[in-house]
């Protein structure tokens, strides 16, 4: 059968199919990894702890200067839960820069670079906690 077309244009066999839009079985490994990882540090960093209780953003102590760390274990203001996780952020991070660096064992400079970048993040984030736990338990 004869198009009724001319012969110089050619009908391009192409099969079009409708797109199927459904939603991944499973979210990716990296995302389930990130969510639990913020998760835990909400949890370690004592955020659980301010939600219940509800204390004041910002305490005045006599003179009314602002007090960031509250003194005292039974007490917490909002922002140390915050510093704390950000600080132990930086601590896991270091600890990652260590493993990381210790995979390029045939790349002794830049191994070498990142296991001490990994030492340093993690000694200050040791030397920030131990600031903040002085300042609870009172010693400063």
């Amino acid at each position: 059968m004869q198009p009724w077309w001319p012969r110089f244009i050619i009908r391009p066999k192409v099969r079009l199919s409708r797109p199927r839009f459904r939603m991944p079985s499973r979210p990716p490994d990296t995302v389930i990894f990130g969510i639990m990882f913020f998760v835990v540090l909400f949890v370690l960093g004592g955020n659980v702890y301010t939600l219940v209780r509800t204390p004041p953003a910002i305490a005045g102590g006599s003179g009314g200067t602002p007090i960031l760390v509250s003194p005292g274990l039974d007490s917490q203001l909002g922002m140390e839960g915050v510093v704390a996780s950000v600080v132990i952020f930086v601590g896991v991070m270091g600890l990652g820069l260590i493993y990381y660096g210790s995979k390029y064992v045939f790349q002794p400079g830049y191994a070498t670079r990142l296991m001490v970048l990994g030492i340093i993040l993690s000694g200050v984030s040791f030397l920030i906690f131990s600031y903040l736990w002085t300042i609870k338990t009172g010693g400063i």
